[in-house]
């Protein structure tokens, strides 16, 4: 997932974003990790915009104060990818192509679904105290999810947590309980950014693209609370039948 390094340099992962218009315009948006952590490597500046600050919009559920966190994690390391496409119209169509070290992704699709799959990765990986839950996802980032796939990795993700909170000899949440209850808290964090961004993003691609990830974890939530699970449940029914050696 990165390069070969030289002397005394870090390792990171690294996502290249870039969006050909049908107008034969294009943009790119990078997005650098540390390797180790998955933490967002933001670029220092001398000043923020006003939307940025914590207190801006500032999200209910949010346990941070502004006197140690001047700006909102999540706002501070988007800057760079609203200021490059908040100005794209939100059902533009386009070509996206997203690099990485290990491969390339490619899809026919619009702005708000491009920039949906970058807004996630960034958004869990900027040190928000409640999206950072989302941040093992990033490991196996996949833009252009269907909801099915967003599923099954979300659901892939608790369950391994709980698996290591069971080896640590702490409490597993194997009813997927505290799950659901961290989509509110998540639902919380997107309207409130959602609000956060309609002041700035003019042509509304950004605040579509918030609203695309909020609809995939109700997708999520919603098969949880129904137990319409089945078809995964049918998937992995063979698996039981034998012995794992």
């Amino acid at each position: 997932m990165h390069d070969e390094l030289e002397d005394g340099e870090e390792a990171t992962v690294d996502y290249v974003y870039e969006f050909v218009f049908q107008d034969g315009t294009s943009k790119k948006v990078s997005v650098s990790l540390e390797y180790d952590t998955l933490n967002v490597i933001t670029q220092p500046r001398d000043r923020y915009p006003e939307w940025t600050a914590l207190d801006y919009c500032k999200c209910p559920n949010c346990p941070l104060e502004s006197d140690e966190h001047p700006q909102c994690p999540v706002a501070k390391t988007l800057v760079h990818v609203i200021d490059a496409l908040k100005d794209v119209p939100s059902d533009d169509n386009c070509t996206v192509r997203v690099r990485s070290k290990a491969r390339t992704y490619l899809c026919e699709t619009t702005t708000k679904r491009g920039m949906s799959g970058i807004l996630g990765l960034t958004m869990a990986s900027s040190g928000c105290p409640i999206l950072g839950r989302l941040k093992p996802m990033v490991e196996t980032h996949l833009p252009f999810a269907t909801p099915d796939e967003t599923t099954y990795r979300i659901l892939g993700m608790y369950l391994m947590a709980q698996y290591f909170a069971y080896r640590r000899g702490e409490r597993a949440d194997w009813e997927l309980e505290e799950l659901l209850n961290f989509f509110e808290e998540v639902q919380t964090v997107n309207v409130s950014f959602c609000n956060r961004l309609s002041a700035i993003d003019s042509e509304g691609s950004a605040v579509d693209a918030v609203a695309i990830l909020e609809d995939m974890a109700n997708f999520t939530g919603f098969l949880i609370q129904s137990d319409e699970l089945g078809r995964l449940e049918n998937i992995f029914a063979e698996i039981s039948r034998y012995e794992l050696v």
